[in-house]
């Protein structure tokens, strides 16, 4: 005669099974959200390094005049505003080429003086990386004229970006003693280009109380050596060397960015 399962057996089944079903859905749930977690991260990093490479091209198009005076209106300014994922610093420089303003951009062709930094979300702006681009050839009542032209207002580069950090090699001393960098937060040469930059993006965090993820970027400027020692070029015949032209006119020279 063959024996059933009784009623206890059959509760500690259904039990047994129920505690399964509930173990393999949370470790399933788990599972899924790091996955969606590390997706956000990868998205998130990807769009800063986008916009860092982007920035790191601007930098290395650095522009600067060849008549052999040093000038504020060319030089590189750092507005240090505090540090590490807190840091909100602004940098501004002037620039050739498409790096940054994209190929449709009309300021493309000639040199123009672009304004990074980070806004903070708000309830009308996600916030992240901004840029400010303006012609840097222009007189002051040109600018004027222009000032309510929509193409040199503020816009978002990449959004995701909560903090920017910038450090500056020093002027006298850019190395230290074993050879690396000799970064500082300020810069107060802002009629010349540093040697080198060191630029940190942090983004928001995935996890609320999670720290937030970096991308920090190093980039040696060209021109820094005819800034903060100027020597006008000239020809054969002794005028000035027109290096390279815009519509608006100014011998110097620049690392043109990608066109």
């Amino acid at each position: 005669m063959r024996r059933g399962f009784t009623m206890i057996e059959l509760m500690m089944a259904v039990m047994i099974l129920s505690v399964m079903m509930v173990i393999t859905f949370f470790t399933f749930n788990t599972v899924v959200r790091n996955w969606q977690k590390s997706m956000e991260l990868v998205d998130k990093i990807q769009y800063a390094d986008y916009a860092l490479t982007q920035v790191v091209s601007g930098l290395r198009s650095a522009y600067y005049p060849t008549d052999g005076k040093q000038s504020e209106d060319f030089g590189f300014q750092l507005y240090d505003n505090g540090d590490k994922e807190d840091a909100a610093d602004t940098i501004v420089w002037t620039k050739l080429g498409t790096a940054i303003i994209g190929n449709s951009s009309t300021l493309s062709e000639t040199p123009h003086r672009v304004k990074l930094y980070v806004e903070k979300e708000t309830r009308d702006s996600p916030g992240g990386l901004m840029v400010q681009a303006t012609p840097d050839l222009l007189t002051d009542d040109q600018k004027e004229d222009m000032k309510d032209e929509k193409i040199f207002e503020p816009y978002l580069l990449v959004q995701g970006v909560r903090g920017l950090n910038c450090r500056v090699a020093d002027k006298d001393h850019p190395f230290n003693e074993d050879g690396a960098w000799n970064w500082q937060d300020e810069w107060n040469s802002s009629n010349s280009l540093p040697r080198a930059v060191e630029l940190t993006f942090y983004l928001d965090r995935v996890e609320e109380r999670g720290d937030p993820e970096s991308v920090l970027r190093i980039v040696e400027i060209p021109l820094s050596g005819i800034s903060q020692n100027p020597v006008a070029i000239t020809s054969e015949d002794g005028s000035a060397k027109r290096t390279s032209r815009s519509r608006r006119g100014k011998a110097g020279h620049g690392m043109g960015g990608p066109r």
